[in-house]
C-alpha cells in the first residue's frame, strides 16, 4: 500500500526529536497514520511490511528515544 494523498509523509526530514511541540506533533501524525492503515486493511496481517508500518516505526522509535531522554515517568507502586 502507499500511503494516500491525505496521510502525507510528513517529518520524512528528520533523524532525531529534540524537543516537545514535534514530539507532540510526531504522537499526532503516528496516530493518523494507524487510524488510516487499520481504516484501509495495512495493519490486518502481524507481519504487514508496507509503507505505513515502516513510517509508524520509525516515528514510534524517534518518540521512544524522546520520551527516555527527557520524559520522567513515575514508576507505578502497587499495594
Amino acid at each position: 500500500m502507499i500511503l494516500d494523498e491525505f496521510m502525507e509523509k510528513k517529518f520524512e526530514n528528520i533523524t532525531s526529536i529534540n524537543d516537545p511541540v514535534t514530539f507532540d506533533n510526531a504522537n499526532v501524525y503516528v496516530d493518523a497514520l494507524i487510524h488510516e492503515a487499520t481504516t484501509n486493511g495495512s495493519l490486518d496481517e502481524q507481519s504487514a511490511d508496507n509503507e505505513y508500518t515502516r513510517e509508524i516505526g520509525r516515528l514510534g522509535s524517534m518518540c521512544a528515544d524522546y520520551e527516555s531522554k527527557y520524559i520522567k515517568f513515575e514508576h507505578l507502586k502497587f499495594k
